[in-house]
């Protein structure tokens, strides 16, 4: 059960918000909801919170701002109804960014990252991967999985993590998206999103805002979109 507090300035969305949170009171439990960032300060200071859900367009100090001057903050997933700030929010580290209106199966996608991220953060010492010319060796504690490159289908980045998708299944990694697309051949991995990197030979169809691949929706970042182009 994580300890989560919201931060919006508006009612009905505040409201809102909980009610989807709330359909994940296995997992999640509201702590408090404050209409500022400076009225959350003082219960941050002397409460353990796990997760902060984060309005930017607010009074006194927007969440951005705020977020990027807290020591050791939680987990922070911005919820907003402005598309722009998204990439400064991930280069600040935040979670996830979710857009207004909230969409259930969005925030359920946002739940299933963060628990993927948890559990791996929980073993983070059994994690690690090795890189050879067509194939990369992922240790999961006592077991290896050998992945062969064209089987790789995405790669997507979970905070300090990553998650490799093949066909058949997912590994989570120590190694950071960043450091697989050094490793990785550039003529046949592209980073298309802050979160994404994936195999250009499996692309199954691309619209202006998203790639599809076995079935998957993944996002174009609008910085990537120019490197795209190069490849489609």
């Amino acid at each position: 059960m994580l300890s989560v507090i919201i931060i919006e300035d508006n009612k009905i969305d505040s409201d809102y918000l909980q009610s989807v949170i709330s359909q994940h009171s296995n997992f999640f439990e509201v702590k408090a909801s404050f209409s500022n960032a400076l009225e959350a300060q003082e219960y941050l200071h002397a409460n353990k919170v796990d997760v902060i859900f984060l309005d930017i367009d607010m009074p006194v100090i927007n969440g951005m701002d705020y977020f990027k001057q807290l020591h050791n903050p939680p987990l922070c997933i911005f919820v907003t109804a402005f598309s722009e700030y998204a990439w400064e929010g991930f280069e600040a580290q935040a979670f996830d960014y979710i857009l207004k209106p909230v969409k259930p199966q969005r925030f359920a996608a946002m739940v299933n990252r963060l628990k993927e991220y948890l559990q791996i953060k929980a073993r983070a010492d059994l994690y690690t991967a090795k890189f050879d010319d067509d194939s990369i060796t992922i240790k999961e504690g006592t077991t290896k999985h050998i992945i062969a490159l064209n089987d790789i289908l995405y790669i997507e980045a979970l905070k300090d993590y990553s998650k490799v998708v093949t066909k058949t299944k997912s590994i989570l990694t120590l190694s950071k998206l960043k450091h697989f697309l050094e490793q990785l051949p550039a003529n046949r991995f592209v980073r298309i999103h802050r979160s994404y990197a994936i195999a250009i030979n499996k692309i199954e169809k691309a619209d202006a805002n998203d790639i599809y691949i076995n079935n998957t929706e993944i996002p174009i970042g609008k910085t990537f979109k120019n490197t795209l182009k190069l490849f489609l």
